[in-house]
């Protein structure tokens, strides 16, 4: 079965995308991707 995927567009300073696109690059993932592994860890923490 095919995972259903929903799309958010998310408005941020270039300061925080500098920020998440230095992380995501020292963790060899896209931003895309380092966005949603944030996510997910803070989503289980709660």
């Amino acid at each position: 079965m095919k995972k259903i995927e929903k799309k958010v567009t998310v408005g941020m300073t270039q300061e925080l995308y500098n920020t998440l696109k230095r992380l995501a690059e020292e963790d060899c993932r896209s931003v895309p991707s380092y966005v949603r592994l944030v996510l997910r860890e803070h989503v289980e923490q709660k």
